[in-house]
């Protein structure tokens, strides 16, 4: 290279702003989905949740319905016919068989009706719903409650209301001295007796197990984190064309003209197709002054 030869910096400089350019909209979209996994997961959570929330209504629905068929619909005929048959006249047995029938088909699901004094120790209350038996009887106001909890090592979204004993329980949970002798007889009379009417007696619960949830949320949240990137991916593409064609394709035009200008070189015309832009008038301006050069140095000449 001579020693006042001028080197060419036009692909240097455009170089430097097409990486200058990637790496800000790398970083851009580093930024977005660092901001947007969060963001993701939460909202996510939250709707399944509510989802959740939904489903377990029904469910507890479905079950206090059934406990509202046999006293209403079974129990007041047994009785009247002095038949004592247990899934009959008794709520919480009935709801237990139709639980293990519901098991059967979604074994991942709970429903239990639980009591700390049972007549059936199977349907001894675990200790999140002690937990949530005391949380009834506190407050009476309280007509049902939601929460995540573990049960028997395994994480549920529990739905769960209070079971308040009515009149027509004291024939089998009342005094055990007077409870009917086929009820005495199948489960004895140290449990599950000596009810108050209008009281708290136990707890009835769904529950959905977490894991499902959970995973649910982390599956959506994928979802959502590639079609941000495969969206983002394609603003890159169509941003990164048009700024190489629209700035950096004239910006290295103008650069490689203005350095065989400093050469000069006078006869290379800058011609640059950006009419009413910034870049346009910067082309203009070096054209310009291109040809006011020229005209000085032929009138130089003369």
């Amino acid at each position: 290279m001579m020693a006042n030869e001028i080197p060419s910096t036009g692909p240097v400089i455009t170089n430097s702003l097409i990486n200058r350019f990637r790496k800000s909209i790398i970083w851009l979209y580093v930024a977005v989905v660092a901001i947007s996994i969060p963001i993701i997961y939460f909202t996510t959570r939250y709707q399944v949740y509510a989802e959740a929330n939904k489903e377990l209504s029904l469910l507890v629905d479905m079950v206090a319905s059934v406990r509202e068929y046999v006293a209403s619909d079974i129990r007041p005929g047994l009785l009247r016919a002095n038949m004592f048959e247990s899934p009959g006249i008794s709520g919480t047995v009935a709801i237990s068989m139709v639980a293990n029938h519901f098991k059967e088909k979604r074994p991942d699901y709970y429903i239990k009706a639980a009591s700390d004094n049972p007549l059936n120790p199977r349907n001894s209350p675990e200790p999140l719903e002690t937990e949530l038996l005391t949380k009834f009887r506190a407050n009476r106001d309280i007509k049902g409650v939601t929460e995540a909890g573990e049960i028997k090592g395994n994480r549920f979204l529990l739905s769960s209301r209070p079971s308040v004993a009515n009149q027509e329980c004291m024939i089998c949970h009342g005094d055990p001295q007077k409870a009917p002798l086929p009820v005495t007889s199948k489960y004895g009379v140290t449990s599950g007796y000596n009810y108050r009417p209008d009281s708290v007696v136990g707890t009835i619960g769904v529950g959905v197990p977490l894991t499902d949830v959970n995973t649910l949320v982390m599956q959506r949240g994928l979802v959502a984190v590639g079609v941000i990137t495969l969206i983002f991916s394609l603003i890159f593409f169509i941003i990164n064309t048009l700024v190489k064609k629209s700035i950096l394709g004239p910006i290295t035009a103008i650069t490689e003209a203005a350095m065989l200008l400093s050469k000069g070189d006078l006869e290379h015309e800058i011609s640059v197709k950006q009419d009413g832009s910034e870049i346009g008038e910067l082309a203009n301006s070096f054209e310009l002054l291109r040809r006011s050069l020229k005209w000085a140095m032929e009138q130089a000449k003369e």
